[in-house]
């Protein structure tokens, strides 16, 4: 989608207090931590992912909710970078300098 981006990343058996959604750099980062106990065991698991997001991504408007079926979905207003055309007029490269007088130059 050209105006919004948008992802959803699979969370099933997490809880939305058990994930953390945070921007670094211009880095996606998406973590969580589900503990489980019962009488006889304790189960922990941890997920992790990040991305890079694209340019053009207002990460202040960055919003995420968890679904029913445990997909967590990321949305944000995208605004397309429409970059000029640059053109670069190639140089003539440094010819070496003398390092050796020839013999007899003298």
């Amino acid at each position: 989608n050209e105006k919004q981006l948008e992802m959803t990343v699979g969370m099933k058996n997490y809880k939305p207090q058990e994930i953390k959604v945070s921007v670094k750099n211009n880095e996606l980062i998406v973590q969580g931590e589900h503990r489980h106990k019962d009488a006889n065991r304790t189960e922990r698991s941890f997920f992790f992912k990040s991305t890079v997001l694209p340019p053009g991504t207002q990460v202040d408007q960055l919003q995420s909710h968890l679904t029913d079926d445990g997909q967590l979905k990321i949305e944000a207003p995208f605004v397309e970078q429409k970059e000029a055309p640059k053109s670069i007029e190639p140089k003539e490269a440094p010819k070496p300098a003398e390092t050796e007088k020839k013999q007899g130059d003298k």
